[in-house]
Parts: structure tokens; sequence; C-alpha cells
């Protein structure tokens, strides 16, 4: 809902009968998903999971000053380069393309991830960073809603 699928959401919701079985599943409960469920559910049930039972314990944060865009591409290419499998996230599927590329320029094993691709590209690429082919993984926001990859060394 918080993508702006709002109204083609409710439109769908509408045309399911009034005494047909819904059921709303959502890895996040703002007031968007409230106004679902006051509208169509009756007897809602919610189920959740214990946040502490997800939460990462062993992270590390890191702050990168630079200086200026040829020093941002600079560290970005180093931090790509490090050992492990690194997801790096940018804005558009433009600059996904172009900083893989940059990458591979630079003898990065790094790939674009983003909606501009077909889904069996898109899941080809995932392989690929699943299996090790991959170890820089370029994604937009959007595309990687929803990926699930163990063990990743950096994001």
């Amino acid at each position: 809902a918080d993508m702006g699928f709002m109204p083609q959401v409710v439109a769908l919701l509408k045309q399911v009968e009034a005494d047909g079985q819904r059921m709303l599943f959502s890895a996040t409960l703002d007031k968007n998903i409230d106004r679902l469920v006051k509208m169509f559910l009756t007897d809602p049930v919610v189920h959740s999971v214990d946040p502490s039972a997800g939460a990462v314990t062993t992270m590390e944060h890191h702050v990168l000053h630079v200086m200026d865009e040829t020093d941002k591409k600079a560290v970005a290419t180093k931090i790509a380069a490090r050992e492990g499998r690194v997801i790096m996230f940018v804005d558009t599927k433009r600059a996904a393309d172009r900083f893989a590329k940059r990458l591979l320029a630079s003898g990065v094993r790094a790939a674009a991830l983003h909606g501009g691709r077909s889904q069996p590209q898109r899941n080809r690429t995932l392989d690929q960073f699943k299996n090790g082919q991959v170890t820089a993984l370029v994604a937009t926001n959007v595309a990687a809603r929803g990926i699930h990859v163990d063990d990743l060394d950096l994001v």
C-alpha cells in the first residue's frame, strides 16, 4: 500500500463477493493497511512475529565521509570489491546499470537488479548472486523488495 497501489488494491477488493473469504498479508502494518482492514475484513485476526526473533545482533554500522563525486565513485567501487557478497542500493534503474557496468570494468563480478529486467533475468541474476558467480549486486530499492539472501556480508 505504501508504494502507491492503494486505489488498485481497493478496486480489486471491491470485486470480491461480500460473503467471500478475504486474507491480507503484509510485511508492514501502516495506516493504509489499517484502513483496508476496517473497510474489507470481518473479525480480523493479526498474526505477527516477535521483532526480537528477526533482529540481527551482530550488525556493524560504518559512516564514510567522501569529498566529491569522484571520491564517492572510488569509495563505492572499493566497497563493492571487498571480500564476500555485497548488495548496494541506488535510486534508479539507469544508475544500477551504470554502476554495475563500472564495477565490471574494475574487475568486480557485479550485476544490476531492477524492475526494467524481465522476471527470468532477475531470477538468473539473483541465482548468480546466491551461488557466488556475482559478488556485488547493484539494486534499486523497489527491485530488492521481497528478495531473500542468507549470509550477506554487506548491505
